[in-house]
């Protein structure tokens, strides 16, 4: 798909109104743009569905004061973010703008949800919430860290030109978002949000399958760059593969390990350079594995009880450290919290962070090992 069937697809639908936005331009003739914002979703297959309630969009311009936002739209709708993945978007709506450069967004969540229904065909019971598996479908509130009920602030420039429509798609992950709750028996909500420019992006499709060519669904791909120098690992793009193994995504210039996981499967690899414009297919075929368990012992400082874990495990490849899987975990307790980790069976570098706190790594974990991590000591 071309990039400009990516920015069709993006505009099919989009609410009908637009908003004016006030306050002067920056060169100061009146010419104004618009700013097409659109929503989508990395995957969190674990659970059935996460809704988000969105109340309003804010921008801020760059010659305007510190703390000095503008409300361009106010959708307040509830999204299922679940809805939104293999290059699948939901329009946020397209307002006016004067011309300009901007250089931040502001998303609000709403404390009610709207009056459609979710997966079950019930009306929302919480602004923003999880249901887990089908097995028994559980409706979750997911709590809003303080730090978030201002607004989740995107830092990401833009430029509004005359007559012209500037297509940005807000990609929520969901999966990074969801913090498992620790002895307090919260979840929450922390939101993980990358903004994505729509214009020139390389697409990047294919199928993945098992040795026998069955196909395989629900398996997770993402792109994936690996700086050796910080040891750190971006997730720039992930998708979940539909009932035929299919997957798609888009990906901004650049290098990229492109890394299929699966339960019961070893994950499979590759590298993808990525150019303007260009369309890539890369097929892949799953090795079949048992599944281990590890169990973490996490402790979080006690002074921090919003403060999160993110529980990375990682293997090698010839184009640098992989993310296989990696967890959520929030603990208001002073006392250790066991959790458990299903992961295909192999050996894994365990590197966990929280906060500004130096990272704990624990190399070559296999399955049924118990590991201590411990950031208060």
């Amino acid at each position: 798909m071309k990039a400009w069937n990516y920015i069709s697809l993006i505009l099919v639908g989009l609410l009908a109104f637009t908003l004016t936005f006030c306050g002067g331009s920056s060169d100061g003739d009146g010419n104004t743009g618009k700013l097409s914002l659109s929503l989508s979703d990395a995957p969190a297959p674990e659970y059935q569905a996460v809704y988000v309630t969105i109340s309003q969009i804010q921008v801020h311009r760059a010659d305007a004061a510190d703390g000095q936002w503008q409300t361009i739209l106010t959708p307040h709708a509830t999204y299922n973010l679940l809805d939104l993945i293999n290059g699948t978007t939901a329009p946020l709506g397209v307002a006016d703008l004067p011309t300009g450069t901007y250089t931040q967004m502001r998303l609000i969540l709403a404390d009610t949800p709207d009056t459609t229904t979710n997966i079950l065909g019930d009306s929302h019971p919480y602004a923003n919430y999880l249901i887990t598996s089908a097995d028994e479908p559980e409706a979750i509130e997911l709590k809003v860290p303080s730090g978030f009920q201002t607004g989740i602030k995107l830092v990401h420039s833009f430029e509004v030109e005359s007559g012209r429509t500037v297509g940005l798609v807000l990609d929520f992950d969901a999966g990074r978002s969801v913090v498992k709750a620790g002895n307090s028996g919260n979840w929450l909500l922390k939101p993980t949000i990358k903004v994505i420019g729509t214009v020139n992006n390389a697409t990047l499709a294919g199928t993945v399958t098992g040795e026998e060519e069955n196909p395989i669904p629900g398996a997770t791909v993402s792109a994936q760059v690996y700086d050796a120098d910080a040891d750190e690992i971006a997730i720039v793009a992930s998708t979940l593969t539909d009932s035929e193994g299919k997957y798609r995504m888009y990906l901004e210039p650049g290098t990229y390990t492109i890394v299929v996981t699966a339960d019961e499967f070893s994950a499979a690899y590759t590298q993808v350079v990525a150019s303007y414009d260009t369309d890539y297919t890369e097929d892949f075929t799953l090795t079949p594995s048992p599944m281990a368990l590890i169990t973490l012992d996490l402790t979080l400082p006690p002074e921090t009880p919003e403060e999160t874990a993110t529980v990375e495990f990682r293997q090698s490849s010839p184009y640098g450290m992989i993310a296989v899987k990696d967890v959520n975990y929030s603990e208001s307790s002073t006392d250790t919290a066991p959790y458990t980790v299903h992961l295909p069976d192999g050996v894994y570098d365990v590197v966990a962070t929280c906060g500004g706190l130096p990272a704990i790594v624990t190399p070559d974990v296999e399955g049924g090992e118990r590991i201590a991590i411990d950031f208060t000591e």
